[in-house]
């Protein structure tokens, strides 16, 4: 009887506890919830899509793995897994690489496609990326530590060397929201896209500002204004022109290299454009529904593609 009591006596000092503590983790949960509003309204599907010289789409599915569209139109898998992005090893200067043999497997990177094919597929583990006409593999990082993040550009040879493109862009990327999207010039120079803005930066580390604020006028809103555009996956033609996914307007907009800006394809809600491909003049566009949803499932994926016409073709739809 006395060790019931003792435990019964136990539980009222635990309910009591509790009952203090309950103010405390309402007020957590109160200031908790800007935060997951955020986070809710920045979700991340995949923005990684690239074309190869035989036309050949691929397109990474964070459910269905990584996917290829082939001339004929049909779609396979090619790999078992998807990421946040992908890059197109023309070359082939990473085809005998082993990245899961690297010091920073398996976060990093991953080769897609078999050991010594060309053009090798590339995915992430946290990181736009995307290898330079230089061969090497540059990727969004956080400072000195080489880590995927979005204040920095880092450059990987194959041979396994890690530089900083500019250690000054920290600074810069910070001001602009953080690194969402990278693509390769004609001139080999590489395209950062930032939340509201897209910049320039050669491959000896010199900056140049393409548009900053990118102002999309006819925007139909999936974030809050304040938050527009939300630019994402870029592309670049052979004549310099930049193609970017505006996923908080559900468009992808056009930017001349005077800085020009105009909407060249329209998503109808609740489809939003997450990555852009080029490929002989035209626009390859990899859109998700429900963009803001924390559900991967969520995230089922087509893929359009903007004639060098302007007529607007849907290459496929993925359902879930």
């Amino acid at each position: 009887m006395a060790n019931i009591l003792s435990q019964a006596n136990h539980v009222n000092d635990i309910s009591k506890q509790i009952a203090y503590l309950r103010p405390l983790v309402v007020l957590l949960l109160i200031l908790a919830i800007p935060f997951v509003l955020v986070s809710l309204s920045f979700a991340h599907p995949s923005s990684g899509i690239v074309v190869d010289r035989e036309g050949q789409v691929y397109f990474s599915d964070l459910s269905r793995g990584l996917l290829r569209i082939d001339r004929r139109g049909n779609v396979t898998m090619v790999h078992k897994e998807g990421g946040h992005w992908l890059a197109l090893d023309q070359t082939g200067s990473f085809s005998r690489v082993f990245f899961e043999k690297s010091k920073h497997s398996p976060r990093w990177f991953k080769r897609r496609t078999p050991f010594n094919v060309k053009p090798t597929l590339i995915g992430d583990a946290g990181s736009p990326l995307v290898v330079g006409q230089d061969g090497n593999l540059y990727f969004a990082c956080d400072d000195e530590r080489m880590i995927p993040g979005g204040l920095q550009i880092g450059r990987l040879s194959p041979n396994g060397k890690e530089t900083l493109l500019n250690p000054s862009l920290r600074q810069l990327s910070e001001e602009l929201g953080g690194i969402k999207g990278l693509a390769v010039g004609p001139d080999g120079s590489l395209y950062a896209s930032y939340p509201k803005a897209v910049l320039k930066i050669t491959i000896d580390g010199t900056i140049t500002t393409l548009v900053n604020p990118v102002v999309v006028n006819d925007c139909e809103l999936n974030v809050a204004a304040k938050d527009s555009p939300w630019l994402r996956g870029l592309a670049v033609s052979s004549r310099g022109i930049v193609y970017v996914a505006a996923s908080g307007c559900g468009s992808v907009i056009k930017i001349l290299p005077d800085g020009k800006v105009t909407t060249v394809l329209k998503a109808e809600k609740p489809w939003a454009p997450s990555g852009v491909a080029i490929y002989q003049d035209e626009v390859y566009v990899l859109e998700h529904i429900n963009p803001n949803s924390e559900a991967h499932e969520a995230w089922p994926p087509r893929v359009r593609k903007l004639g060098r016409d302007g007529k607007v073709t849907t290459l496929a739809t993925i359902t879930p």
